[in-house]
């Protein structure tokens, strides 16, 4: 093949629609627990507002509004990339076959984009907008604490702990003493925990041949990106705000970087492909999150 600048937008073309057509097939489990913001034209954005989740009442004298300037959360963009190297020769010589799979590879990889920051930030459990651990004993609501973790011996997965983490969760209320009306109705644990979630949720009944009293009570999702072994979280995913935010200023997208006029090419005789992205992720409600060390 004679490679000129015709040759190589053409097959530029050509690797931008295997990945447009590679991308999107499998999303990862994200939106079911994030509050998803896209089209962001700021580099941050403030979620102080998420300290202000007022009850209806009756209105009797002038509204009641709520003080925000105790809460202070941003979610600032961050950049991500993936690049690959084509060899000069590969196209020359019509060797473009290796270099298709390698190409849906990032499209994938860019599909689990965002399961991959925002269980990571699950894990290390970062100040949300309380000025609070995500994950803490201490979240104070109207001078009460209340938590949305439990450690111990209590908290490794169980029928138990399940129905214990769940009954924290119903139990919570705004600041007023109204119920929040929580609906923990999904489990999330990692692969070494599925057996566990199966047995608790899905069986007819237990190992002692009782029945199951907790069969079908909520959902349950493995996450492969979870890397403590034994903890576990019990979500509400019904409300229209979510636990977690992802926060997105553009899309994953194909850039390449295939002139003969560019360095690389000129000294190495290499091209690059790029998946860019801009994006980041944060903590919403934590009333919604309820985590389980499983430390024994």
């Amino acid at each position: 093949m004679i490679i000129n600048g015709a040759t190589l937008k053409a097959i530029s073309k050509g690797f931008s629609k295997i990945f447009n057509d590679a991308i999107g097939k499998k999303e990862g489990t994200y939106r079911r627990i994030s509050t998803v913001i896209e089209n962001v034209k700021t580099l941050s954005v403030s979620y102080a507002w998420l300290g202000d989740t007022p009850k209806m009442r009756e209105w009797i004298g002038d509204k009641v509004l709520k003080d925000l300037k105790a809460f202070k959360y941003e979610i600032a963009k961050k950049d991500f990339e993936a690049t690959i190297e084509v060899d000069r020769d590969d196209i020359k010589y019509d060797n473009l076959g290796v270099v298709k799979p390698r190409i849906e590879g990032m499209a994938q990889d860019a599909d689990q984009h965002y399961d991959e920051t925002l269980y990571e930030m699950i894990e290390a459990n970062g100040t949300c907008y309380d000025g609070q651990p995500f994950f803490s004993a201490t979240h104070d609501v109207g001078g009460v604490n209340f938590s949305n973790i439990r450690t111990g011996v209590d908290s490794a997965l169980s029928q138990a702990s399940f129905l214990a983490a769940r009954a924290d969760m119903r139990g919570l209320v705004s600041e007023s003493g109204k119920s929040l009306k929580i609906r923990p109705n999904l489990l999330i644990v990692p692969p070494e925990l599925e057996a566990m979630a199966i047995k608790i949720l899905e069986a007819d009944r237990l190992d002692n041949g009782s029945s199951n009293i907790t069969q079908g009570m909520a959902e349950y999702i493995v996450v492969d990106d979870l890397t403590d072994a034994d903890a576990w979280y019990l979500i509400d995913e019904t409300k229209a705000l979510k636990p977690f935010i992802v926060q997105i200023n553009e899309k994953p997208k194909f850039v390449p970087m295939d002139s003969d006029t560019d360095e690389n090419a000129f000294m190495r005789k290499k091209y690059r492909y790029s998946v860019e992205a801009e994006d980041n992720c944060g903590f919403g409600l934590w009333q919604l999150a309820y985590k389980n060390t499983g430390v024994l």
